[in-house]
């Protein structure tokens, strides 16, 4: 099931990371079983190449398991223009592909909602709403991390290292080339070793600003109400009226 945000609009929220929550959050780090060269070269470590097959193979099964998931998300959010960091708190819908629902609680109340390419963002108590048209953007998000030619653009754009833990596992994404490499240092994502679900990701910017996202699923799978995921569109522009015929010729 996919997540889609780290959209930029306008307002308090900058920007949310793009996600593949359910197990497919290891898309944004993988897309495939192959590997580019060792060393500093793009690609991921030998050291590390079975780990990642095996990292791969279960996140893949998990995204066709899962339809929806629901839960709580927290995010520490960490800058040098910050005394302290920023903790948000809130709770998180997935309805699919290509619906997604955030609402943060504390301290500033803010909704999110993606649906199908129209993204709202609502604050002041849902007494102000932005509508954004952002689907030509996922759609080129969605297709550099997991189009046909995926595992080319990672390879070529990102060091990748997994590790194991415990209890779970994590991939680490550092980029060396590309659009990515003038704005992000470095992309960590958690994921559980029981159902290779997403635990936590870790984002640091080269502005200084890292955000951490500690990611709770509560219910998976559950019918989720459509209406949570409604949505305003942005209107296309109107046309200019057409002139009546011969009105040109009637001033001469």
């Amino acid at each position: 099931m996919f997540v889609v945000a780290g959209i930029p609009v306008s307002g308090g929220l900058s920007r949310l990371a793009r996600w593949h929550l359910g197990g497919a959050a290891v898309a944004l780090a993988v897309a495939g079983p192959s590997w580019a060269a060792p060393g500093q070269q793009p690609g991921a470590a030998p050291a590390s190449r079975a780990l990642f097959d095996q990292v791969w193979k279960g996140a893949a099964e998990a995204q066709t398991r899962h339809a929806t998931a629901c839960g709580t998300l927290t995010e520490t959010r960490r800058s040098p223009l910050l005394a302290r960091p920023l903790v948000l708190q809130g709770t998180f819908c997935v309805g699919g592909p290509d619906k997604f629902r955030l609402e943060y609680a504390e301290p500033n109340p803010f909704l999110v909602i993606y649906n199908n390419g129209a993204l709202n963002v609502s604050t002041d108590g849902g007494k102000r709403t932005d509508a954004f048209d952002v689907g030509d953007a996922v759609t080129r998000a969605q297709g550099y991390f997991s189009g046909p030619r995926a595992l080319q653009n990672l390879e070529r754009d990102f060091a990748i290292n997994v590790t194991e833990t415990a209890d779970g596992y994590a991939l680490e994404l550092s980029p060396v080339a590309g659009r990515f490499a003038r704005r992000l240092t470095r992309v960590v994502v958690g994921l559980g070793k029981g159902g290779f679900l997403p635990r936590r990701i870790v984002i640091s910017g080269k502005s200084g600003v890292t955000s951490t996202f500690d990611i709770r699923i509560d219910t998976l799978d559950l019918r989720v109400d459509p209406s949570l995921f409604r949505a305003y569109r942005v209107r296309p522009p109107r046309e200019p009226a057409a002139r009546p015929a011969g009105n040109d010729e009637a001033r001469h």
